[in-house]
């Protein structure tokens, strides 16, 4: 790699390694993982460097990144050992997540990319990515939150009311007011 070149590729990561970082911490809920994953990625951006054009080592670095997230027994460039499966104690609701909605939603919410640019990131195609996203933001939302006590008896309370009511209806003895 040439000293131009160099110089380059070292704004590249000043200006994209920090993102690239907070989303493979994102995927993988694990600092070092996430560190080791960005190594990664950049390691591979490099070696292409000098092959890319202008608009395209964003989108290398990304693809390299998501790639060696979605396929961890994938080597990686030069000698680099893939690592296993995400194992830990759950972060967040991503944990809930299978490896193809998690990343999907981290594209879709952290990254801010509309399917299209999330399926060309993440190599399949865009109705699969859609999926992928539903998928992920359903279980995401179906987390079950604990309610108060006061919530569920109200809740019962309103739900005795409506029974009797339509128990009146039904069976004729007088019409609700």
């Amino acid at each position: 790699m040439r000293k131009r070149e160099a110089r380059e590729f070292d704004v590249f990561v000043h200006t994209v390694g920090a993102q690239l970082l907070h989303a493979a911490d994102l995927l993988t809920g694990d600092r070092r993982r996430a560190e080791r994953r960005v190594e990664r990625a950049l390691v591979h951006t490099c070696l292409k460097w000098s092959r890319l054009p202008s608009e395209d080592p964003v989108r290398t670095a990304w693809h390299a990144l998501l790639r060696g997230y979605l396929d961890p027994w994938r080597p990686g460039p030069r000698g680099y050992q893939g690592e296993p499966a995400d194992a830990g104690e759950p972060f967040s609701t991503l944990d809930r997540l299978g490896r193809v909605e998690r990343a999907a939603v981290v594209l879709r919410l952290y990254a801010r990319l509309d399917e299209h640019d999330a399926a060309q990131a993440l190599g399949l195609p865009i109705e699969a990515v859609a999926l992928a996203w539903r998928r992920g933001m359903a279980e995401m939302l179906s987390v079950d939150r604990p309610r108060s006590a006061e919530v569920r008896e109200s809740g019962a309370r309103v739900a005795s009311v409506v029974e009797t009511a339509v128990a009146t209806v039904v069976s004729g003895t007088g019409a609700p007011r």
